[in-house]
Protein backbone atom coordinates (compact mmCIF):
# COMPACT_ATOMS: atom_id res chain seq x y z
CA UNK A 1 0.00 0.00 0.00
CA UNK A 2 1.12 3.56 -0.68
CA UNK A 3 0.30 6.97 0.82
CA UNK A 4 0.50 9.59 -1.91
CA UNK A 5 0.25 12.40 0.65
CA UNK A 6 3.26 11.29 2.71
CA UNK A 7 5.06 9.50 -0.11
CA UNK A 8 5.62 6.38 2.01
CA UNK A 9 4.89 2.66 1.67
CA UNK A 10 2.82 0.86 4.32
CA UNK A 11 0.93 -2.40 4.85
CA UNK A 12 -2.13 -0.61 6.23
CA UNK A 13 -5.31 0.64 4.54
CA UNK A 14 -4.79 3.98 6.32
CA UNK A 15 -1.51 5.87 6.47
CA UNK A 16 0.02 5.64 9.95
CA UNK A 17 1.43 9.14 9.53
CA UNK A 18 -1.47 11.24 8.18
CA UNK A 19 -4.42 8.87 8.54
CA UNK A 20 -5.35 9.16 4.88
CA UNK A 21 -6.50 6.30 2.66
CA UNK A 22 -3.64 4.47 1.00
CA UNK A 23 -3.47 3.19 -2.58
CA UNK A 24 -2.88 -0.39 -3.56
CA UNK A 25 -0.31 0.25 -6.26
CA UNK A 26 3.10 1.65 -5.41
CA UNK A 27 4.02 4.51 -7.82
CA UNK A 28 6.97 4.08 -10.12
CA UNK A 29 9.53 6.33 -11.74
CA UNK A 30 11.84 6.04 -14.73
CA UNK A 31 15.57 5.85 -14.09
CA UNK A 32 18.51 5.73 -16.48
CA UNK A 33 21.20 3.10 -16.84
CA UNK A 34 24.24 4.78 -18.44
CA UNK A 35 25.92 1.44 -19.08
CA UNK A 36 23.01 -0.18 -20.94
CA UNK A 37 21.83 3.23 -22.30
CA UNK A 38 18.16 2.51 -21.57
CA UNK A 39 15.44 3.66 -19.15
CA UNK A 40 14.60 1.32 -16.28
CA UNK A 41 11.26 1.48 -14.46
CA UNK A 42 11.50 1.14 -10.70
CA UNK A 43 9.39 1.85 -7.62
CA UNK A 44 9.63 5.31 -6.11
CA UNK A 45 12.10 5.69 -3.22
CA UNK A 46 13.72 2.31 -3.88
CA UNK A 47 17.34 2.51 -4.94
CA UNK A 48 17.57 -0.49 -7.20
CA UNK A 49 20.19 -1.48 -9.75
CA UNK A 50 19.82 -2.25 -13.43
CA UNK A 51 18.37 -5.72 -13.90
CA UNK A 52 20.65 -6.33 -16.90
CA UNK A 53 24.09 -5.10 -15.87
CA UNK A 54 23.70 -4.48 -12.13
CA UNK A 55 24.88 -0.90 -12.54
CA UNK A 56 23.63 2.09 -10.59
CA UNK A 57 20.62 4.02 -11.86
CA UNK A 58 19.93 7.76 -11.91
CA UNK A 59 16.46 9.36 -11.83
CA UNK A 60 15.28 10.41 -15.27
CA UNK A 61 11.52 11.16 -15.38
CA UNK A 62 8.07 10.23 -14.12
CA UNK A 63 6.98 8.88 -17.49
CA UNK A 64 8.63 8.20 -20.81
CA UNK A 65 7.99 6.90 -24.32
CA UNK A 66 10.32 5.76 -27.09
CA UNK A 67 11.12 8.06 -30.00
CA UNK A 68 10.72 6.15 -33.26
CA UNK A 69 13.17 6.82 -36.12
CA UNK A 70 10.68 9.00 -38.04
CA UNK A 71 10.18 11.31 -35.07
CA UNK A 72 13.90 11.24 -34.28
CA UNK A 73 14.63 12.57 -37.77
CA UNK A 74 12.12 15.39 -37.25
CA UNK A 75 13.70 16.25 -33.90
CA UNK A 76 17.14 16.42 -35.53
CA UNK A 77 15.83 18.86 -38.13
CA UNK A 78 14.03 21.00 -35.55
CA UNK A 79 17.18 21.21 -33.43
CA UNK A 80 19.35 22.15 -36.42
CA UNK A 81 21.29 18.87 -36.41
CA UNK A 82 22.52 16.87 -39.35
CA UNK A 83 19.96 14.28 -40.55
CA UNK A 84 20.49 10.95 -38.75
CA UNK A 85 22.99 12.50 -36.34
CA UNK A 86 21.17 10.71 -33.49
CA UNK A 87 20.55 7.46 -35.36
CA UNK A 88 22.82 5.46 -33.08
CA UNK A 89 21.70 7.28 -29.92
CA UNK A 90 19.15 6.18 -27.32
CA UNK A 91 16.37 8.77 -27.61
CA UNK A 92 13.24 8.95 -25.44
CA UNK A 93 10.61 11.57 -24.75
CA UNK A 94 8.23 13.02 -22.17
CA UNK A 95 5.86 15.59 -23.74
CA UNK A 96 8.15 18.08 -25.56
CA UNK A 97 11.18 17.16 -23.46
CA UNK A 98 13.56 14.74 -25.13
CA UNK A 99 16.16 12.57 -23.43
CA UNK A 100 19.19 11.88 -25.60
CA UNK A 101 21.52 9.35 -23.98
CA UNK A 102 19.96 10.27 -20.64
CA UNK A 103 20.49 14.02 -21.07
CA UNK A 104 17.58 16.45 -21.35
CA UNK A 105 16.92 18.48 -24.49
CA UNK A 106 13.70 20.50 -24.67
CA UNK A 107 12.03 21.86 -27.78
CA UNK A 108 10.28 25.17 -27.12
CA UNK A 109 6.84 26.11 -28.35
CA UNK A 110 8.51 28.94 -30.30
CA UNK A 111 10.56 26.39 -32.26
CA UNK A 112 7.39 24.65 -33.42
CA UNK A 113 5.64 27.93 -34.21
CA UNK A 114 8.49 29.28 -36.31
CA UNK A 115 9.30 26.02 -38.10
CA UNK A 116 9.09 26.01 -41.89
CA UNK A 117 6.67 23.11 -42.34
CA UNK A 118 7.12 22.79 -46.09
CA UNK A 119 10.90 22.70 -45.73
CA UNK A 120 10.61 20.07 -43.00
CA UNK A 121 8.34 17.91 -45.17
CA UNK A 122 10.81 18.14 -48.06
CA UNK A 123 13.75 17.16 -45.86
CA UNK A 124 11.84 14.33 -44.19
CA UNK A 125 10.98 12.88 -47.59
CA UNK A 126 14.54 13.39 -48.83
CA UNK A 127 16.12 11.48 -45.92
CA UNK A 128 13.38 8.90 -45.37
CA UNK A 129 15.14 6.19 -47.35
CA UNK A 130 18.31 6.54 -45.25
CA UNK A 131 16.45 6.10 -41.98
CA UNK A 132 16.87 2.86 -40.09
CA UNK A 133 15.31 0.88 -37.24
CA UNK A 134 18.55 -1.03 -36.59
CA UNK A 135 19.70 0.79 -33.45
CA UNK A 136 16.17 1.66 -32.30
CA UNK A 137 15.25 -2.04 -32.26
CA UNK A 138 18.37 -2.86 -30.26
CA UNK A 139 17.50 -0.32 -27.57
CA UNK A 140 13.88 -1.48 -27.44
CA UNK A 141 14.99 -5.10 -27.07
CA UNK A 142 17.21 -4.12 -24.14
CA UNK A 143 14.46 -1.99 -22.61
CA UNK A 144 11.96 -4.87 -22.73
CA UNK A 145 14.49 -7.27 -21.18
CA UNK A 146 15.39 -4.85 -18.37
CA UNK A 147 11.75 -4.09 -17.56
CA UNK A 148 10.27 -7.55 -18.13
CA UNK A 149 8.89 -7.85 -14.58
CA UNK A 150 7.12 -4.50 -14.81
CA UNK A 151 5.70 -5.30 -18.24
CA UNK A 152 4.47 -8.70 -17.01
CA UNK A 153 2.80 -6.98 -14.06
CA UNK A 154 0.97 -4.56 -16.36
CA UNK A 155 -0.08 -7.37 -18.68
CA UNK A 156 -1.42 -9.46 -15.79
CA UNK A 157 -3.25 -6.45 -14.34
CA UNK A 158 -4.88 -5.73 -17.72
CA UNK A 159 -5.83 -9.39 -18.18
CA UNK A 160 -7.59 -9.57 -14.81
CA UNK A 161 -9.43 -6.31 -15.51
CA UNK A 162 -10.60 -7.50 -18.93
CA UNK A 163 -11.77 -10.85 -17.63
CA UNK A 164 -13.71 -9.22 -14.79
CA UNK A 165 -15.30 -6.65 -17.11
CA UNK A 166 -16.30 -9.32 -19.65
CA UNK A 167 -17.62 -11.82 -17.09
CA UNK A 168 -21.16 -10.37 -17.12
CA UNK A 169 -21.58 -10.54 -20.89
CA UNK A 170 -21.68 -13.32 -23.49
CA UNK A 171 -18.60 -13.10 -25.68
CA UNK A 172 -20.70 -12.67 -28.83
CA UNK A 173 -21.81 -9.30 -27.38
CA UNK A 174 -18.26 -8.05 -26.80
CA UNK A 175 -16.98 -5.56 -29.38
CA UNK A 176 -13.46 -4.14 -29.70
CA UNK A 177 -13.29 -0.57 -30.96
CA UNK A 178 -10.39 -0.46 -33.42
CA UNK A 179 -9.02 2.88 -34.65
CA UNK A 180 -5.87 1.60 -36.33
CA UNK A 181 -3.62 3.30 -33.78
CA UNK A 182 -1.12 1.75 -31.37
CA UNK A 183 -3.49 1.95 -28.38
CA UNK A 184 -6.33 0.09 -30.05
CA UNK A 185 -3.88 -2.45 -31.49
CA UNK A 186 -2.55 -3.26 -28.01
CA UNK A 187 -6.10 -3.31 -26.61
CA UNK A 188 -7.24 -5.73 -29.30
CA UNK A 189 -4.32 -8.04 -28.58
CA UNK A 190 -4.87 -7.93 -24.81
CA UNK A 191 -8.60 -8.60 -25.06
CA UNK A 192 -8.15 -11.44 -27.55
CA UNK A 193 -5.55 -13.12 -25.32
CA UNK A 194 -7.39 -12.46 -22.04
CA UNK A 195 -10.60 -14.01 -23.35
CA UNK A 196 -8.78 -16.64 -25.42
CA UNK A 197 -11.01 -15.84 -28.36
CA UNK A 198 -9.51 -14.84 -31.75
CA UNK A 199 -13.00 -14.45 -33.25
CA UNK A 200 -14.10 -11.35 -31.36
CA UNK A 201 -15.82 -8.54 -33.25
CA UNK A 202 -13.59 -5.58 -34.20
CA UNK A 203 -15.26 -2.33 -35.34
CA UNK A 204 -13.09 0.05 -37.34
CA UNK A 205 -14.59 3.55 -37.27
CA UNK A 206 -13.85 5.30 -40.58
CA UNK A 207 -14.56 9.00 -39.98
CA UNK A 208 -13.51 9.75 -43.61
CA UNK A 209 -10.65 11.77 -42.10
CA UNK A 210 -8.31 8.82 -41.67
CA UNK A 211 -4.74 9.05 -42.90
CA UNK A 212 -3.94 6.69 -45.81
CA UNK A 213 -1.36 4.90 -43.63
CA UNK A 214 -4.05 4.22 -41.02
CA UNK A 215 -6.41 2.72 -43.59
CA UNK A 216 -3.55 0.64 -45.02
CA UNK A 217 -2.64 -0.62 -41.55
CA UNK A 218 -6.26 -1.54 -40.79
CA UNK A 219 -6.28 -3.68 -43.94
CA UNK A 220 -3.03 -5.38 -42.91
CA UNK A 221 -4.36 -5.97 -39.41
CA UNK A 222 -7.46 -7.59 -40.87
CA UNK A 223 -5.36 -9.83 -43.11
CA UNK A 224 -3.10 -10.82 -40.21
CA UNK A 225 -6.09 -11.77 -38.02
CA UNK A 226 -8.22 -13.99 -40.29
CA UNK A 227 -10.35 -15.36 -37.42
CA UNK A 228 -11.39 -11.92 -36.16
CA UNK A 229 -14.77 -10.55 -37.23
CA UNK A 230 -13.76 -7.19 -38.69
CA UNK A 231 -16.44 -4.64 -39.55
CA UNK A 232 -16.18 -1.03 -40.75
CA UNK A 233 -18.46 1.73 -39.46
CA UNK A 234 -18.65 4.56 -41.99
CA UNK A 235 -21.11 7.20 -43.18
CA UNK A 236 -21.39 6.29 -46.87
CA UNK A 237 -23.82 9.11 -47.68
CA UNK A 238 -21.47 12.00 -47.06
CA UNK A 239 -17.95 12.61 -45.83
CA UNK A 240 -16.99 14.77 -42.88
CA UNK A 241 -15.72 17.56 -45.13
CA UNK A 242 -18.89 17.56 -47.22
CA UNK A 243 -20.94 17.73 -44.05
CA UNK A 244 -18.84 20.69 -42.93
CA UNK A 245 -19.67 22.51 -46.17
CA UNK A 246 -23.37 21.89 -45.55
CA UNK A 247 -23.78 22.74 -41.86
CA UNK A 248 -20.47 24.37 -40.86
CA UNK A 249 -17.97 23.57 -38.13
CA UNK A 250 -20.08 25.07 -35.34
CA UNK A 251 -23.07 22.85 -36.06
CA UNK A 252 -20.92 19.73 -36.25
CA UNK A 253 -19.39 20.46 -32.86
CA UNK A 254 -22.56 21.67 -31.14
CA UNK A 255 -25.06 19.15 -32.48
CA UNK A 256 -22.59 16.31 -33.04
CA UNK A 257 -24.23 15.79 -36.40
CA UNK A 258 -21.59 13.43 -37.72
Amino acid sequence: MWCRQCNIETNQAQCPRCGGTTEEEVPVQVSWCPRCRIPVIQEVNRRERCTLCGGELAYLAQDLRPVFPQERLLVELLLGMEPHQLKEQSVWCENSRYYIEGKTRSISTKTFQEADCQSLITQLQQHEQDNSYQFFDQFIEKFVAANQNRLNYLKDEATVFIQKAAADFPQENIVISFSGGKDSTVTADLVTRALNNPSLVHIYGDTTLEFPHTTEYAKRFRADHPFAIFEIAKNHEQSFLKLKETVGWTSIHKDKTF
